[in-house]
């Protein structure tokens, strides 16, 4: 993933315009995996997160590492992905990352469902917060949400740790967001 931390502030506006730019194309992309018969329905509800998480949770173990995809904005084009196989790459080929970046966007899609008054923001903290320049949900009250991370940290889980999952963690984490702002 990119270093906000230390990027310019104008670095960080151009991030987070591509990264808002890019919301609406991955949801159409998961929208279009997801459009045969017994896939999850992708409605845009708290009540989907579970059908398309327990679909998320079994692809992301598929690493493709024949095909290529573009790489999403918030990813360090610098650092090679896992089909390169070089010293230094990253944990998921660029398949496995276009899903994630897809799936991010679709749970931030609910969030905003969830949580009319949420707006995406580039995060300013403490000068030292290592979140600092990142693209995240304000949801009005608290610290804005780090969606992107949640879904990126339930795939390390998966792919490094070989961890399970439970398919109610990201519908469960929205409803804890939404109460905790209601």
């Amino acid at each position: 993933m990119l270093d906000t931390m230390s990027a310019s502030r104008e670095k960080c506006e151009e991030l987070h315009e591509a990264y808002v730019r890019e919301l609406k194309p991955a949801q159409a992309h998961l929208r279009n995996w997801l459009s045969g018969p017994g896939d999850p329905q992708v409605d845009g509800s708290v009540e989907s997160l579970d059908a398309v998480n327990e679909w998320f949770l079994t692809h992301i173990k598929e690493p493709k590492e024949t095909e290529t995809a573009n790489l999403p904005s918030w990813w360090d084009p610098g650092r090679p992905t896992a089909e390169k196989g070089v010293p230094g790459s990253g944990p998921f080929t660029s398949s496995q990352l276009e899903l994630i970046d897809e799936v991010q966007a679709y749970l931030g899609e609910v969030l905003i469902t969830a949580i009319p008054d949420a707006h995406w923001v580039i995060y300013k903290g403490h000068k030292r917060d290592f979140r600092n320049g990142l693209t995240m949900l304000d949801v009005g009250k608290g610290r804005p949400l780090p969606v992107r991370d949640v879904v990126y940290k339930e795939a390390l889980g998966i792919v490094l740790s070989g961890r399970d999952v439970a398919v109610d963690t990201l519908s469960r984490w929205v409803r804890e967001e939404s109460a905790a702002r209601g």
